[in-house]
């Protein structure tokens, strides 16, 4: 030790523990100049003081420490920036990300173009072409289901089938399969380029003009249409798609593939061989998919293709997983700007390139954005082609888009590259587990914002057998149970609008009255309201003249023809066009199948209904009977055995108004006017109730309709238009007729899905079938023959729950014409006039799983059931405690519990009454969609949902300023866009269903009705901020906990969190913060939890004008304001009289259909 001590003292120039005692001393975090300079001067005063003592500013050592902390600074930050860009997670070059991300496999996403198909709407020809009928086609516009021509399709395919290439006649296509469930074929037309089959168009898309390019296209060996590869000469494709729904449906016809962009090449030479061979490309946003290299032979010609190998499968050009046979192949590596390199390999796995090569590439728009089925309309497209004799002809087609596309986007950022990476290299590239199913989806594409898969079946299933799926979403379903509920419900609901405009009255009028008398309800509520006309009396028969499918001619007889409609003065003046007819069988004899047949025969009726479909003059033909053709003068819809009796007729309801009607009713809004609608069944006209015959009952009555007396009598009004001098509230009439089981099935019905059952020609409706066997309270028989109601709604809860326990049914309209088959169907099964006391059913409230209250059914046998109350005697002895009583009388129509202390009874809230019947057998049927089919050799679906970025954004434009709203991409679309990234990577055993999410508003006037709301604030006394910045920071509050990060899909909103968020926040500007719901009906702390469905995320809706400042809460601060505003920017109202049972006025809070009446057939 003490030769090391003294050699360090004599030998050394500085010791090294005074070495580390300076270091001790210095600061290591000192990087920029000043603290540089200043730690620098700090060090040599505290370590040299006598050295170096001079400190101004003019010093020359001072020049030197400027000098130094200079350098210092600068070399602190290279080093820094430099360690910073060799880790991923803090790189900031562009260069240094995407060269980071390759180290762990994961290659950047450059630009994705857009992608959707073009359906033709129209075609034309040049050539001489004739159809089967001998007419020439030539320069004949042919339009697609055209109502107009019934020869459409035949023509259609005749013309495409003429411009073909050879031996590709319409159904002997080059390549057909299933893509997404959908019969897809693949056709080659003769067009005549020597160039590529690629032809261009420009459309307007958000402002902004783009170029497209349409573009051959293929489904080898693909569960997508894809892009065909680039070769000049060839002809140009299109596909013929076909999804069972009809020539109507937007998924079937014929189509051509677009993308955004324009593709361009270039030609290159590798002159010598040189392993890993790196060819370079500077040109910016070439997208990220479409990149083509051809080798070329002396000529110029293309000889052969390579192929590309994804480096995401974890390949690369020098080793690669392909076929021993397949060597030809590269990879491309994603550079800045969008450029690209080729990266060969080096001999052993990959050939070595060398010669002439040519490289096709697409340069699409950096950009994300949405096209609009409106941004794409009439897009013309002429294709020159050869026909069968040489001779040059031309192809006019006309284009449209049928459904939103969404699949652009931009570069991917650094940001997401960075997140992505490493979750790329977590899963290797492959969808096994059900965190995989989350992660791997958000890699496929930047455009995809958020995803959540379900595996909705578990494995197990024999792959001999089609994967059924029991909620019937995916699969049919047909069950039977034995606890059916039918009944009804009677309601009047309300909503307000606000007008600038004549035209604004207009669109009122269309969207919000004229368009309710289409639904079913509005139908329901004329056949109830609306006796029947009896013509039962006048002995009259029908004489059928001639059948065919589905109609019959002939007359009403009753010892010679009987004139109808206007030139008729009894009842018979009734059966006019589009009016029902019931007809009984003039014997004991019983209808089936349009015949009549035996009485008991099974599944006989006795009674039939037919629409009256046309009628010729006074439909007696002057007293002859038929006409001089031999046909009869008056048309049904339905054959009628010849002599059956006429017993009734409704009349037909007009459920449209005539251009005076409207105008009648726009002068009266602008002019501040209350008024009614009424329906006169005797001129089936639409006509105005005055203010001073408007009575102000809510209870329907044909007592006095058509009254003038000025006593305000008239309480048939259909709708009621009522106003404050700024507003109008509008309230109409519906009745709804509900089935439900207990708690032996669920049902699963989209409004929105029409199915279509391409074998027969017809609509395929969801059924709710009564069971023959169930019996009847007249005759304590079974009821003889089914009795088939179709589904016609779902019912939602206020809160957005849907209970797949009940559904609305409607009567059955087998030809979808607006006229029901049998409107008799809940009288026949019900007989709601006999042995009244027991034709209710009742259901008690009770609290769900998630804390709402909700009804389910309660038994009849609790209920003691009388029409008043005055008719029972209280006695403790007779009734017992909590006895519940239901008095169904019109005046009263409440439940009360029976208190055997005071011997009184109370009214309660907690049950509820409807008028029908409970214990029915019923079969239940389910069609489900052909657009998604299971294959039958997988045993997991798993459904996944995904929120898409350019919806996103759209969204959140249209919440910020107005106009229309987003729709988000069909299951088709999603399936297109990343079916060809997904599907390759998911296990052979699992099969994706994609679904697309759309946003739930809440509380803004762009939310449902149901869903508005206003907050009520109240702000701290001492505080000096405004009104103004309070309802800004509380707007910006629950924006910030709408956030998108905060939620998924599916997800239940709980006001405590939002409150407790918002004081966070706000304190102390704020003391309390409620939610107050607009739709008057609603009580305080409905909208406290709201559900929002799979394929939901919630989104706020509110402003600044939905938040009210108050100086204290009080019981008239939490009542509902009844301002709301609907869909075509007008305010909605309901109310409530507390009835217990449909024969009154219930409140429009309670179960609701959705918008939609796709499928409903009325």
């Amino acid at each position: 030790m003490a030769t090391t001590d003294r050699q360090n003292r004599l030998l050394v120039a500085e010791d090294w523990r005074k070495i580390y005692q300076a270091f001790q001393q210095a600061d290591f975090k000192s990087y920029d100049f000043e603290t540089l300079r200043r730690t620098m001067v700090a060090y040599l005063r505290e370590n040299y003081p006598d050295d170096f003592n001079d400190f101004v500013e003019s010093s020359e050592y001072v020049a030197l420490i400027d000098l130094i902390a200079y350098i210092s600074q600068a070399l602190s930050f290279r080093v820094d920036l430099n360690a910073r860009e060799n880790f991923l997670e803090t790189a900031e070059r562009r260069n240094s990300v995407l060269r980071l991300a390759r180290l762990i496999n994961y290659n950047a996403k450059r630009n994705k173009a857009a992608t959707g198909l073009l359906k033709i709407d129209s075609i034309s020809t040049s050539q001489d072409v004739l159809d089967s009928t001998g007419t020439n086609l030539a320069n004949q516009n042919i339009i697609w289901n055209d109502s107009a021509n019934a020869n459409y399709r035949e023509q259609f395919t005749t013309i495409l089938n003429a411009a073909n290439q050879t031996g590709q006649l319409f159904g002997n296509p080059r390549e057909s399969g299933k893509i997404g469930g959908i019969d897809t074929e693949v056709y080659t037309l003769s067009s005549n380029q020597l160039d590529l089959p690629i032809f261009k168009f420009q459309s307007a898309v958000g402002g902004v003009t783009r170029q497209f390019e349409i573009i051959p296209s293929t489904i080898t060996d693909s569960a997508s249409i894809y892009e065909s590869s680039p070769v000049p000469g060839t002809g140009l494709t299109y596909t013929y798609r076909s999804d069972g729904s009809g020539d109507s449906s937007n998924n079937t016809g014929f189509f051509f593939l677009f993308k955004q962009g324009r593709l361009e090449s270039q030609d290159f030479t590798v002159d010598s061989s040189v392993t890993n061979f790196v060819k370079s490309f500077a040109t910016s946003n070439i997208n990220d998919t479409d990149v083509y290299l051809y080798k070329l032979d002396q000529f110029g010609q293309i000889a052969e293709a390579w192929s590309k190998v994804p480096s995401l499968s974890g390949n690369n050009a020098i080793y690669n997983s392909l076929s021993k046979a397949e060597r030809n192949v590269y990879n491309v590596v994603t550079k800045a700007n969008d450029a690209i390199d080729l990266v060969f390999g080096d001999g052993n796995f990959a050939n070595i390139p060398l010669g002439n090569f040519r490289l096709y590439y697409r340069i699409s728009d950096n950009a994300k954005y949405g096209i609009q089925s409106s941004d794409m309309q009439d897009v013309q497209l002429t294709v020159p082609y050869t026909d069968a004799n040489g001779a040059q002809q031309t192809l006019s087609l006309s284009l449209s888009l049928k459904s939103s596309v969404y699949n652009a986007a931009a570069t991917e950022s650094n940001d997401s590259i960075k997140e992505k990476a490493s979750q790329v290299y977590y899963s290797q590239n492959r969808m096994i587990t059900a965190e995989d199913y989350q992660v791997v989806p958000l890699s496929a594409s930047q455009e995809i914002v958020k995803v959540r898969s379900v595996n909705r079946s578990a494995s197990g299933i024999s792959r001999a057998k089609e994967i059924l799926d029991p909620t019937g979403a995916y699969s049919n379903v047909s069950t039977f149970a034995e606890d059916g509920i039918l009944y009804r419900e009677e309601s009047t609901q309300q909503f307000t609008f606000n007008f600038n405009n004549r035209s604004d009255i207009q669109s009122t009028i269309d969207t919000s009255v004229e368009a309710k008398l289409k639904q079913a309800y509005a139908r329901h509520f004329y056949y109830f309201k609306y006796a029947t006309k009896d013509v039962s009396g006048l002995t009259t028969t029908w004489n059928s003249t001639t059948t065919a499918t589905n109609t019959n001619t002939g007359f009403f007889t009753s010892g010679g023809a009987l004139v109808i409609g206007d030139s008729a003065t009894s009842n018979l003046k009734y059966a006019k066009p589009g009016a029902l007819v019931k007809f009984t069988s003039p014997d004991t004899r019983e209808f089936l199948n349009n015949t009549l047949v035996t009485a008991g025969t099974d599944n006989a009726e006795d009674r039939i209904w037919a629409k009256i479909g046309a009628v010729v003059l006074d439909g007696a033909n002057g007293g002859k009977g038929n006409l001089e053709t031999g046909v009869g003068p008056v048309t049904l819809n339905n054959i009628i055995p010849d002599g059956s009796v006429i017993n009734a007729i409704i009349p037909n309801l007009t459920t449209s108004f005539p251009t005076t009607l409207e105008k009648d009713i726009i002068d009266r809004v602008e002019a501040y006017e209350e008024f009614g609608l009424r329906y006169d069944v005797d001129s089936e006209e639409w006509k105005v109730i005055t203010s001073t015959n408007l009575s102000t009952s809510a209870v329907f009555s044909l007592a006095n309709t058509g009254s003038t007396t000025g006593t305000n009598a008239d309480a048939s009004w259909w709708f009621k238009f009522t106003n404050d001098g700024n507003t109008y509230t509008v309230q109409f009439r519906k009745l709804d007729y509900i089935f439900e089981s207990e708690s032996q099935n669920k049902f699963h019905y989209d409004v929105e899905e029409r199915i279509y059952d391409y074998k027969t020609g017809k609509s395929v409706k969801d059924s709710v079938k009564i069971l023959k066997t169930n019996s009847l309270v007249s005759t304590g028989n079974s009821v003889g023959y089914p009795i088939t109601w179709q589904v016609v709604d779902t019912v939602s809860e206020s809160d957005g729950f849907q209970d797949n326990r009940k559904v609305k049914v409607g009567f059955f309209d087998q030809d979808d014409d607006g006229v029901v088959d049998n409107p008799e169907l809940f009288d026949i099964i019900v007989e709601p006039t006999l042995s009244v006391s027991t034709k209710f059913v009742f259901f008690e409230k009770y609290i769900s799983y998630d804390n709402i209250e909700r009804f389910r059914p309660y038994a009849a046998t609790n209920f003691v059931v009388s029409e008043k109350e005055a008719d029972i005697t209280l006695s403790s002895s007779t009734y017992s405690n909590n006895q519940l009583f239901y008095f169904y009388s019109s005046d009263e129509d409440v439940i009360k519990k029976y208190d055997s202390t005071t011997n009184t009874l109370t009214t309660t809230t907690d049950y509820i009454a409807r008028r029908g019947r409970s214990s029915l057998d019923f079969q239940y049927k389910h069609h489900a969609g052909q657009e998604t089919r299971i294959d039958p050799s997988v045993s997991n679906i798993v459904d996944v949902y995904m929120l898409e970025r350019t919806y996103d954004n759209l969204y959140r434009i249209y919440l910020q300023d107005g106009g229309t709203e987003p729709s988000t991409s069909t299951s088709d679309q999603l399936r297109i866009n990343y079916g060809g990234i997904l599907n390759p990577l998911k296990s052979l055993s699992d099969q994706i269903v994609y679904h697309p999410v759309k946003y739930k508003v809440l509380f803004g006037s762009t939310a449902n009705e149901q869903l508005q709301a206003t907050f009520k604030v109240v702000k701290n006394a001492k505080t000096n901020v405004s009104d103004a910045v309070i309802k800004t920071r509380v707007i910006a509050a629950i924006n910030e906990f709408f956030a998108l990060d905060n939620w998924d899909f599916g997800d239940s909103f709980y006001f405590t969190e939002l409150a407790a968020y918002v004081h966070n926040v706000l304190a102390p500007d704020l003391l309390t913060v409620v939610i107050v719901p607009n739709q008057t009906g609603q009580s305080f702390g409905s909208l406290f939890q709201l559900n929002s469905a799979a394929d939901e995320i919630f989104i706020s809706g509110a402003t600044v004008d939905d938040v009210s400042i108050i100086t204290a809460l009080g019981a008239n601060q939490l009542t509902a304001s009844g301002s709301v505003v609907t869909s075509i920017s007008t305010a909605t109202t309901n109310t409530t009289t507390g009835s217990a049972v449909s024969g009154s006025t219930t409140t429009g809070s309670g179960s609701t259909s959705s918008s939609g009446s796709s499928g409903s057939g009325y």
